[in-house]
């Protein structure tokens, strides 16, 4: 089964610069003015990567985020309001979205070190550790780029917990679905007893792997059921 305004500081020129200036003065205006400019780049955030915005379904509604800077922002030290951040749903739209990004991101990360094929899969322990094949000759090429390139595993990583908490969601919409078109109290327990396990509060999630065609095409599905 295929699962397939930049904030900028307000900086106020002091008032007693504005009210002693004269036109006789403008070259100390000029360089009172260059200051305030100079600072106001100094703190101002650099812009989005227009190449890198990507449109994505979040606890906020559908948002714009620069995926690059979203995957590589480095933890805060102070408390994070969690409610300001905007978190990625698993819906089908950012399964595809994150695919086609992590896609082209892995081709160019092969490139750039001179690896000549991608893996067949990649895979993801219970720590969030990569595996790879155990036949697959430049594992440790491709280990050392992506820690040098952690943004790319970090993108591979999301699109795997994405994909398994959507196709979560998807068995529990088949039990609802057809719970709704149940006609007797024995189609019900039938249908309950068919979906037992999503009852089951140590049920683990859907493995996720995800594999690479010859042409480095991305593939997204559950283990076993993607060649």
């Amino acid at each position: 089964m295929d699962i397939s305004t930049n904030g900028i500081s307000n900086n106020h020129i002091p008032a007693g610069h504005m009210h002693t200036a004269s036109v006789n003065d403008s070259a100390s205006f000029s360089k009172v003015m260059q200051a305030a400019q100079n600072n106001i780049e100094k703190n101002a955030e650099p812009a989005a990567n227009q190449e890198s915005l990507v449109l994505l379904d979040t606890n906020q509604g559908k948002v714009n985020l620069d995926i690059e800077a979203y995957l590589t922002k480095a933890p805060q030290s102070e408390p994070v309001d969690l409610m300001s951040i905007p978190l990625l749903l698993p819906s089908e739209h950012n399964i595809n979205a994150l695919s086609q990004y992590s896609e082209d991101a892995f081709r160019d990360l092969l490139a750039e070190n001179n690896i000549p094929a991608a893996p067949s899969s990649i895979e993801f322990d219970g720590e969030g550790k990569l595996i790879l094949p155990a036949d697959y000759p430049y594992g440790p090429q491709l280990r050392d780029a992506l820690d040098a390139n952690p943004g790319v595993e970090k993108a591979l990583h999301t699109l795997i917990a994405l994909a398994s908490h959507y196709a979560g969601i998807q068995e529990g919409e088949a039990f609802r679905t057809e719970m709704a078109s149940a006609r007797s109290i024995a189609d019900e327990e039938r249908i309950v007893q068919k979906y037992s396990y999503l009852f089951d509060d140590n049920r683990p999630g859907a493995q996720i792997v995800l594999s690479f065609l010859n042409d480095g095409s991305l593939l997204v599905g559950k283990k076993g059921e993607v060649a």
